[in-house]
């Protein structure tokens, strides 16, 4: 256990040197079990198979603005991970198109992770470089004096690399995993000052445990922190639950998001060997209500294929529910 406490460490130690930063900025899931590899490169081919994956989160469904358009923030990301089990590695991509409103933003990231085994776990660092694009559209705000000059017109854009570390942990009963991203600190100008709109260093925090109660039922606890390095208890976000699959055929689960949502998750892993998968998950807005529509929803549908072998073929491994 003492190289994964080690590696934690010099994440923490990296953390605490990184000054004058702000909240983080990235996309929000609530099936995030099964999209770690969004905020985690060292999660690449953490399940053993060759996975592709589409996702969309519809937040706020039925919120308007003040102009009658759609201003819910939407969010698509599709992704695809390989393990390299011939070279101790796995690869990653991933891309993300994430609106709000006039704002928006993608994202096209490469990850990879080096797998070391200790005894019969696993203990994967990983290493993430692609780019970020941030856009303002202003044809859809409303001026308060039209025609103003200073104000600009059209779409406004900006692309820059980001980069982002992380490590994973995977024993036989529980895995726990952690990752800073944007270290670089992306800095964008958007018709204003760049310091104003700079992605600041976040810091992630996945755990899990796995009972298995009975035969063919599995019961995961699993909790999620996200938070600026500059730590600030207003842009902190927690959220956990509890996830249950039965027969590696169908899963489901609760979820709280702490202050906004209560959350159910279900799906169903289809075909001979579980490869195909479909879920969903309702976010149930609580303590913000007011200002927001009652639900939000996400849809995924991933595909798992057999790890690429070198000289020999390898057995398609079922996939477990929890990536």
């Amino acid at each position: 256990m003492k190289y994964p406490r080690l590696l934690l460490f010099l994440i923490i130690g990296y953390l605490s040197q990184i000054p004058n930063l702000h909240a983080q900025q990235d996309a929000q899931f609530t099936m995030f079990m099964f999209n770690q590899l969004y905020w985690n490169p060292a999660t690449a081919g953490a399940d053993g198979t060759t996975r592709f994956q589409l996702l969309n989160r519809m937040q706020w469904q039925g919120y308007q603005t003040t102009s009658g358009d759609g201003g819910a923030p939407n969010t698509l990301i599709f992704s695809g991970s390989v393990p390299l089990n011939f070279m101790k590695s796995a690869v990653g991509i991933h891309y993300v198109n994430d609106r709000i409103g006039a704002t928006g933003s993608q994202e096209v990231q490469l990850s990879y992770a080096y797998r070391v085994n200790i005894n019969d776990n696993l203990l994967a660092i990983g290493a993430r470089v692609g780019f970020q694009n941030r856009y303002i559209d202003f044809s859809k705000l409303i001026p308060r004096e039209p025609g103003d000059p200073l104000i600009p017109v059209g779409r406004i854009g900006q692309t820059q690399p980001d980069i982002s570390l992380g490590v994973h942990y995977d024993a036989t009963t529980f895995f726990v995993s952690a990752s800073v991203s944007h270290i670089n600190q992306p800095k964008f100008s958007l018709g204003g000052d760049a310091s104003n709109s700079t992605l600041a260093p976040s810091a992630y925090i996945m755990a899990g445990y796995r009972w298995e109660p009975l035969y063919g039922l599995e019961i995961q606890p699993i909790a999620f922190v996200k938070s600026p390095v500059a730590f600030s208890s207003n842009t902190l976000s927690v959220e956990g639950g509890v996830m249950a699959t039965w027969d590696e055929w169908v899963f489901g689960g609760v979820t709280y998001r702490l202050q906004d949502s209560y959350n159910i998750i279900a799906g169903i892993n289809l075909l001979s060997d579980r490869s195909l998968r479909i879920g969903a998950a309702v976010d149930l807005i609580g303590r913000t209500k007011d200002i927001k529509a009652p639900a939000s929803y996400e849809v995924m549908l991933s595909y798992a294929l057999p790890a690429l072998t070198k000289g020999k073929r390898t057995p398609v491994r079922t996939p477990r529910f929890r990536y």
